[in-house]
């Protein structure tokens, strides 16, 4: 693993009496990468010390490895921010609204580069049409290209998707990946709707209560957290079914769309009786596959859900 692009050690943030960030250690490494947790639990907080908008009360903040609250000048050089909630100029046109942001980023060629935006984000058709008139979907597009106006090697990006229909947000998350695809941007996308990230992250960092209680590779995660259920094709289902019911090492066996799928508590002892059994009932194993854990179950296994 190359060295993260994000990375907090204990970090602490108070606000009176309420401690909302408790000893926090945040990973985020080059790619796209989720950070999810309910609401309250501390990731609006967070993006706020990252973009240097917030003092720690203790521990450290780096992106870059650049100190989040000590040089957060350079640090927004290179980054790009879209919030949760964005005030627009409802009777500027999309594109005069980011040649403006252009100009205040010092962008050379902004009009050029307004264009490029424009049509990486999808809203090219949309240009010249007064911002008041836009969708849901089509404002959370225009955050996304003003995040990117800048051209910046990494872009936090809070609740994206909130608020917009699911074919909104199925564009607007195939745009990140594009984006990522075609020039190489990072993304680090704070949410609370677990679905969406599922599409889009290879790494997941999960918050709760202030703390990450835990982060790593998607896959991995899944594996961990796996509930031991495995997918079983075989020539005749039912017989099968039928023999491997009486293993002490299922505790639950089901058919759908002629398939097998068994909820096994040892798996060691599961794996092997499974070729032995369809042997035996001279039966073709045509497949023989272990279910990572879903997402959803992640998050309720190391958060308890939202």
């Amino acid at each position: 693993m190359d060295a993260f692009v994000v990375e907090t050690s204990g970090l602490v943030k108070s606000f009176g009496r309420a401690t909302v960030l408790n000893h926090l250690d945040l990973q985020v490494p080059k790619g796209i990468s989720g950070f999810i947790g309910k609401n309250g639990a501390g990731k609006t907080t967070t993006i706020g010390v990252l973009l240097g908008l917030l003092k720690p009360n203790g521990g450290k903040a780096t992106i870059f490895g650049l100190d989040c609250w000590r040089e957060s000048f350079q640090i927004r050089r290179r980054i790009g921010i879209m919030h949760e909630v964005n005030a627009y100029p409802g009777g500027f046109t999309a594109q005069r609204f980011l040649e403006h942001v252009a100009r205040i980023y010092g962008v050379t060629q902004a009009n050029q580069r307004v264009r490029q935006v424009l049509k990486d984000v999808g809203l090219s058709d949309a240009q010249d049409k007064p911002i008041k008139a836009f969708s849901a979907g089509m404002t959370r597009r225009l955050g996304l290209a003003q995040a990117l106006i800048s051209d910046p090697e990494f872009v936090i990006l809070d609740e994206p998707t909130a608020n917009i229909d699911p074919l909104g947000r199925v564009a607007l998350l195939d745009r990140i990946k594009e984006m990522h695809k075609q020039h190489g941007t990072g993304f680090l996308i704070s949410t609370h709707i677990l679905s969406d990230l599922e599409k889009v992250c290879s790494w997941l960092s999960i918050i709760d209560a202030g703390k990450i209680v835990d982060q790593g590779n998607i896959e991995a995660l899944a594996e961990k957290y796996s509930a031991n259920i495995y997918k079983i094709e075989v020539s005749d289902p039912q017989v099968f079914v039928e023999r491997v019911q009486m293993l002490s090492a299922v505790e639950r066996v089901w058919i759908e769309d002629g398939k097998v799928y068994c909820k096994v508590q040892d798996p060691a002892v599961f794996y092997s009786e499974i070729p032995r059994i369809a042997s035996e009932l001279k039966l073709q194993l045509k497949g023989f596959q272990h279910m990572l854990g879903t997402l959803e179950e992640i998050y309720t296994k190391t958060s308890g859900g939202s």
